[in-house]
């Protein structure tokens, strides 16, 4: 047992006040000491954890909630049991040792460190911030699908008036951390990142890169972890729907599956349900970052209070042709800013410009038609001169001229003159009498 217990191994308590209680190992004496000749080692855990804190509650019953009890104390070998987990803690380790026990002052000044450190580590990790909530609204990580899974209703919040189902973000950053909390204290080499799809390819590669897991680089071969190809402890999946082959292969192989599922999805097979919106490139992509982040606070690699300097456009997927096609024409937006694109370019009838053919020119003019001879140019409100009345005179047009050429069949017959004012009215002008009825006179 004493190869197994090392500097952060995380060890089940057997024995004592805190018996069941989990703790990292901080310092090992495997040859004992003294006064104390057997092997022992100084470990430090979580007596209380920092239980769930809403927004209906006021401001002494969050801090209440919040905090952290740690316990500092040395067991022997024989009183614990080592797990397969482990975690980095560099900072305890400089603080707490054999002999600060020594002097009850020294032990309790410890403790506060510890209690501090704890604090920070859990509290930060486990309430999202104003930033981290404004991102997954921005991503569209709330918006589901039209259609809801029985096991997905307790993660809707509401429903919108186009059908589209909003999921609840507060349950969403829940499942996150919990997804986080498990894989950061699992082997990383243990860690199976699957996909299935273009737009789940660089989160899913992105989320093994920084993790440290494994991912399928191209299609998921069949029998990756049936036929003992892979023999991963632990399955993250982008889509339960799309992976079902990786998630089918995990339930026979006895793999707990971690998947971001949406509200259309089904949760069988799937141990840990992260419900977001994983249709999205950019929603899809915020929730590798934060998880990948969230991970990584665990571990102890990265700061709370530092932003971490990876942006989250790094977990998006991006489509090459569509970047060069919009590149393409904000080059011509920017030589012509207020030109229409569909009248920057001339196009005949066989789909070539005539500008690829060399054929424009603005010297070269079709005159064989003149549509502006003949025009008197002037100012209409000036007097006529003779010559323009004498040019007006000379292009009348008789009233019989026009109809010259055409045969006589096909003349119109004329008409009888208009009668006069003064002219006794015909009969077919006369106004036409009312019917009179019996009851008239």
């Amino acid at each position: 047992m004493v190869k197994f217990i090392k500097a952060g191994k995380v060890v089940v308590i057997l024995q004592g006040r805190y018996a069941g209680k989990k703790a990292v190992v901080v310092r090992n004496h495997d040859e004992g000491t003294k006064d104390r000749p057997y092997g022992y080692a100084v470990v430090a855990g979580v007596e209380r954890s920092p239980l769930k804190v809403t927004k209906a509650m006021g401001k002494k019953k969050t801090a209440k909630r919040s905090k952290v009890k740690p316990f500092v104390k040395i067991v022997n070998y024989n009183h614990m049991m080592p797990t397969r987990y482990g975690l980095e803690l560099e900072q305890i380790k400089g603080t707490v040792s054999a002999e600060t026990f020594k002097e009850p002052t020294q032990r309790e000044d410890s403790k506060k460190v510890i209690k501090k450190l704890f604090e920070e580590r859990y509290q930060t990790v486990l309430e999202p911030t104003e930033k981290d909530v404004a991102l997954m609204l921005a991503a569209k990580c709330h918006l589901g699908t039209m259609n809801v899974s029985k096991r997905m209703k307790p993660y809707v919040f509401s429903r919108r008036a186009d059908g589209i189902q909003i999921i609840h973000l507060g349950k969403t950053w829940e499942k996150l951390i919990l997804a986080a909390r498990v894989l950061a204290i699992v082997d990383p080499k243990t860690i199976y990142i699957a996909f299935s799809t273009t737009k789940t390819r660089r989160p899913a590669i992105k989320l093994a890169q920084y993790i440290g897991g494994k991912t399928n680089q191209e299609r998921f071969m069949p029998g990756t972890f049936t036929n003992t190809w892979e023999e991963p402890f632990i399955l993250v999946c982008m889509d339960p729907m799309t992976d079902f082959q990786a998630v089918q292969e995990s339930s026979k192989c006895n793999m707990p599956v971690i998947a971001f599922t949406n509200t259309h999805c089904s949760l069988k097979y799937v141990d840990i349900a992260i419900p977001c919106n994983n249709m999205g490139a950019q929603s899809l992509g915020l929730m590798c970052w934060l998880l990948s982040r969230a991970i990584l606070r665990l571990r102890g690699t990265l700061s709370y209070t530092a932003p971490w300097n990876v942006l989250a456009d790094m977990f998006f997927y991006s489509d090459v042709q569509e970047e060069e096609e919009e590149g393409e024409y904000g080059q011509q937006q920017q030589a012509h800013p207020y030109e229409p694109m569909h009248k920057r370019i001339d196009w005949d009838a066989s789909g070539t410009t005539a500008t690829d053919k060399g054929e424009f020119r603005h010297d070269i003019h079709d005159t064989h038609v003149n549509w502006g001879q003949g025009i008197v140019v002037g100012d209409w409100a000036d007097d006529v001169s003779q010559e323009q009345q004498h040019q007006f005179d000379s292009r009348e047009i008789s009233s019989t001229g026009w109809a010259g050429n055409i045969p006589g069949a096909q003349k119109e017959k004329e008409e009888p003159e208009e009668e006069g004012w003064g002219d006794a009215a015909s009969a077919a002008s006369k106004p036409f009498a009312p019917f009179k009825t019996p009851w008239d006179d």
